[in-house]
C-alpha cells in the first residue's frame, strides 16, 4: 500500500527524478509548475473551502522504501467547485497499482466534500492509460473531443456582417449555458453539462497569461443566443477557437468561423488557427463534416473518461509494466 501525501519542497528532488527517467523533456516546466502550486496549495488551504479553490492540487505517491512511485495534479474546473478535472498522472515503472491508488485517493478524498463528478481528457490512442482509469478506477468512456487545425481559409464568407456578433458580458453566461446543455446530446447531459459560472469571466482577467474573447450572436428580434464563440491564445500566434452552434444554426455556421478569423487577422497575420469539435454536441457531426468538406486537418482525438461518485464500478484490475506520463486539459 502506497503512502499518499500533498505534495511539499522535500519531494522536488525525488520529482525531477521520477519525470526525468520517464520523461526528459517535461522536467523543467513541470518543477516550476511544482515550485508555483506548493506554496500557493497551501495558502489557499488555510483561508479556503474546498468550493473556493481554484489552483491545481498534487499529491504524491512512495512506497515503503520512500521511492516515489507516481503523482496526480487534480483542479476543479472554473466556476463549478463540483466537478473536478485530473490535469496530469506521472507513475514509474511498475506503478500502475499505485496510480490506482492516486486516483482512488482523489474520489474519496474530494468526493466526501461534496465533489460529484471527476474527469479526465486523455488522446484516445494512449489506450494503457484509457485501460487504468476504466478498469482499474472505476472511470467510463464518455465521448470525445477532436482538434483541428484551420488549414484551409476559403470557407471565408465576405460579407458577414460583425454587427449581429455582440461582445459577451457575464450577465449573458446563465444563457450561454442555457444555450450549451441544450446542445449537448441527452446521454451525455448529466456528466457534461455546464453551469453558469463555468463561462463567467474570471475576476482581475487581464493579469492572467492566456487572453481570451467571447461573442454571441444573438436574435435581434427575440434576443434569444444562436450561437456562443471563444477564442483563446497564449502567445498571439496560435489561437483556439470553441464554438457553441445549435444543430438548427449550423447553416451561419461558415459566417461565425469568418467572424473569429476575422477578429484574429486585426491582432495578427502571422497565425494558426485551431478548433475544437464536441462530439457529445448535437451538431458535432455536422461539424465535422463541415471540417471534411473544407480539408482542414485532423490533430488529435481526445476521450473524455468520467467518474460520476455515486456510479462509480469497480472492475477487476489488470497488470501493467511500463511508466505513465499524462498531461491534459480542460473539457
Amino acid at each position: 500500500m502506497a503512502k499518499i501525501k500533498k505534495i511539499s519542497y522535500s519531494d522536488i528532488l525525488h520529482i525531477k527524478k521520477l519525470i526525468s527517467v520517464v520523461c526528459n523533456d517535461k522536467v523543467m516546466s513541470y518543477r516550476r509548475l511544482f515550485f508555483l502550486s506548493v506554496p500557493m496549495t497551501f495558502l489557499q488551504n488555510l483561508f479556503f473551502s474546498v468550493h473556493l479553490r481554484r489552483l491545481p492540487e498534487t499529491y504524491v505517491a512512495f512506497d515503503n522504501n520512500n521511492n516515489l512511485k507516481g503523482l496526480i495534479t487534480v483542479k476543479a474546473q472554473r466556476g463549478n467547485p463540483y466537478k473536478w478535472q485530473i490535469k496530469r498522472l506521472f507513475l514509474d515503472r511498475n506503478s500502475h497499482e499505485e496510480g490506482k491508488q492516486l486516483v482512488e485517493y482523489i474520489v474519496a478524498k474530494f468526493g466526501a466534500r461534496g465533489v460529484d463528478t471527476f474527469y479526465i481528457s486523455v488522446d484516445d490512442n494512449n489506450t494503457e492509460l484509457i485501460e487504468l482509469f476504466i478498469k482499474g478506477c472505476g472511470f467510463r468512456a464518455c465521448s470525445t473531443e477532436a482538434l483541428w487545425s484551420v488549414s484551409n481559409v476559403n470557407f471565408i464568407v465576405q460579407d458577414i456582417d460583425e454587427k449581429l456578433f455582440k461582445s459577451f458580458k457575464n450577465e449573458d453566461a446563465r444563457k450561454v449555458a442555457e444555450l450549451y446543455n441544450d446542445t449537448v446530446n441527452t446521454l451525455y447531459k448529466y456528466s457534461l453539462s455546464k453551469e453558469e459560472g463555468e463561462f463567467k469571466d474570471k475576476i482581475l482577467q487581464g493579469l492572467h497569461p492566456d487572453i481570451d474573447f467571447k461573442y454571441i450572436l444573438e436574435d435581434e428580434q427575440n434576443k434569444k443566443i444562436k450561437a456562443f464563440i471563444e477564442i483563446k491564445t497564449v502567445d498571439n500566434t496560435n489561437y483556439l477557437v470553441d464554438c457553441i452552434v445549435p444543430p438548427q444554426y449550423m447553416d451561419l455556421y461558415p459566417g461565425i468561423l469568418s467572424f473569429a478569423l476575422k477578429k484574429i487577422m486585426k491582432r495578427n497575420k502571422n497565425f494558426k488557427m485551431y478548433i475544437k469539435n464536441r462530439k457529445y454536441f448535437q451538431s458535432g457531426d455536422a461539424a465535422e463534416q463541415f471540417f471534411k468538406e473544407n480539408r482542414f486537418e485532423l490533430l488529435q482525438n481526445n476521450a473524455i473518461l468520467v467518474r460520476d461518485f455515486f456510479k462509480s464500478v469497480k472492475e477487476e484490475n489488470e497488470n501493467y509494466s511500463r511508466a505513465v506520463v499524462f498531461s491534459g486539459y480542460e473539457v
